[in-house]
């Protein structure tokens, strides 16, 4: 239903020249750099990236949600000056029902403020006819405005870890999750997390039923891929942020689980009573960061390797440069080093070891 952005990634790997030669019954060898090119062709990412943000449609908010639509620009602007590809939907915090009702739509992406009656009949307010967003849509902004906005009718019943379950596990949601893209989940509530094993309304973290933060980390290790997500929370941190978000009647709740769960899969945590341009390019930063990970072909000698971006030597920095995990092979930019879709990039090191 949705067009797709084909992308593709072509790597060209330099051999490694293994030179053998006899000298009195001993052979010897010398090893040559390896090196591992990869190169973005003009349109394409480095890796894709899919964005499912978690909106809160509860009662009380209605003003996060302006101000999360009111500085968009503060997260997209580094993904559209790079040329990122990615694709970003929207669901909300009643996903959950759809592990009790096989009929309910609400683990479906929707776009703009929607309702469902008991029978789940929608009833769409506002919609902006997108259901996935990418770097192609037309008027993005706009398009995001209207499908962040999901009103404030929602179940006060805020389940936005299994919501999120749900929506990745929805077959109609197939057009949004690309196996080969990393996944960034951004919860944006004012409310604690219960999800459970059951419909009832229980808000106690003594209900047996409670679904530890850890199942929802290990769902997205199987369903994703270790190290190829990350959860971001916009949530209420401490008692003077829901003190000062409560005045209008409505009462907020401290979460400690979403937090949790941002800690255990790398992602960012923010508060809702922060200054939302700032978050939001704190938690763009960091997902373009995690997906700007290259996995070397060969353990190198961590003193040899050189990386090189459009020619340019990029230097072995935690801040703005790159960083090697000797666990994973792995080479990871960072800061205003991390490269642009349209860039050419080397990695080349001497090898630990030699290829027989």
């Amino acid at each position: 239903m949705f067009k797709q952005v084909a992308s593709k990634a072509v790597v060209v790997a330099s051999a490694v020249a293994v030179l053998a030669g006899c000298n009195k019954g001993t052979t010897s060898y010398s090893l040559l750099s390896d090196s591992n090119d990869f190169k973005q062709q003009a349109v394409y990412a480095p890796k894709k990236i899919d964005i499912l943000w978690v909106i809160d449609n509860s009662g009380s908010m209605a003003t996060s949600q302006n101000n999360l639509a009111a500085n968009f620009q503060s997260f997209i602007n580094r993904f559209q000056q790079s040329n990122y590809d990615f694709h970003m939907s929207v669901v909300t915090t009643d996903g959950w029902e759809k592990r009790f009702k096989s009929s309910s739509k609400k683990a479906r992406i929707r776009d703009g403020e929607t309702t469902y009656n008991s029978q789940d009949n929608p009833t769409v307010y506002t919609s902006s006819g997108v259901f996935v967003m990418d770097k192609d849509t037309p008027n993005l902004s706009n398009i995001f405005s209207t499908n962040i906005k999901q009103g404030v009718r929602g179940n006060g019943d805020e389940r936005a870890l299994d919501s999120f379950l749900q929506a990745l596990n929805e077959p109609w949601n197939a057009d949004f999750r690309r196996p080969d893209a990393f996944l960034a989940v951004i919860i944006v509530s004012d409310e604690e997390d219960f999800s459970s094993t059951s419909s009832s309304f229980n808000e106690s973290y003594s209900n047996s039923r409670l679904l530890p933060v850890e199942h929802f980390a290990d769902f997205l290790t199987t369903h994703v891929g270790s190290k190829n997500y990350s959860v971001n929370t916009i949530y209420v941190p401490d008692t003077a942020c829901r003190n000062s978000l409560s005045t209008d009647g409505f009462q907020r709740k401290i979460s400690t689980r979403l937090p949790a769960l941002s800690d255990l899969t790398g992602g960012v945590k923010a508060s809702l009573c922060g200054n939302f341009a700032d978050s939001l390019t704190l938690i763009s930063d960091s997902i373009i960061e995690l997906s700007a990970v290259f996995k070397l072909g060969r353990e190198p000698k961590p003193e040899t390797i050189v990386v090189t971006v459009d020619g340019q030597i990029v230097p072995e920095n935690s801040t703005n440069g790159w960083v090697y995990d000797p666990v994973e092979w792995t080479i990871t930019f960072k800061g205003s080093a991390v490269p642009g879709a349209d860039s050419t990039i080397s990695i080349d090191y001497d090898p630990m070891s030699i290829k027989l």
